[in-house]
């Protein structure tokens, strides 16, 4: 016997259920870069950011990327950058057998807490604490996409800028709990 809720279903709800079904992304298209869809998600979906990604998942600290700890800024190396980078240094973020607390410090000297973009980084004068212990990211320019970005390490109350200047290849792309910024360059220890 056929219950009315059931019709109701076939012939009402069923329609309305498929067409949810269709805001599923489908393999292949690229993710909607609108605050829709979250951080890792997002990372795992940009093409050229492969090595990072998964990087940042060897490392334990994707684990902080979620609802409970508030939004999360990642500056991100693209894969051609890391892929031209002299082996040893390289294998900081692909080698699995890296030390772990290496792979940490170099990833969480890529990721802030909050959600900053260009135009917020600007309002802090370019200073963002990153998650590794006395290490910050300095931006020069910003919130102009010929922003430059530099790595800087706190030791006795000051703080030195180190390593390259290096430029945002894309900047600013939103995810519902946070932002990543593509780079031309690495920002390594």
């Amino acid at each position: 016997m056929i219950s009315r809720r059931s019709i109701m279903f076939a012939g009402g709800m069923l329609p309305l259920l498929l067409a949810g079904c269709a805001t599923i992304i489908a393999p292949n298209k690229p993710l909607p870069e609108d605050g829709t869809i979250d951080l890792m998600s997002l990372l795992s979906g940009l093409p050229n950011a492969k090595l990072f990604t998964a990087a940042f998942k060897r490392s334990g600290l994707s684990d902080r990327v979620g609802v409970a700890n508030g939004p999360v800024t990642v500056f991100v190396p693209t894969d051609d950058v890391l892929e031209a980078l002299p082996p040893a240094q390289r294998a900081i973020l692909t080698d699995t057998a890296t030390d772990k607390d290496q792979l940490r410090a170099a990833v969480g000297g890529l990721c802030a807490s909050g959600q900053l973009r260009l135009e917020s980084i600007a309002v802090r004068q370019g200073h963002i604490n990153t998650w590794t212990i006395n290490q910050q990211l300095r931006v020069t320019g910003a919130p102009s996409p010929t922003a430059k970005i530099q790595r800087a390490v706190l030791a006795n109350g000051r703080t030195t800028v180190s390593g390259p200047q290096v430029g945002f290849v894309r900047a600013d792309i939103l995810a519902s709990n946070g932002v990543i910024h593509l780079l031309n360059g690495a920002l390594l220890p």
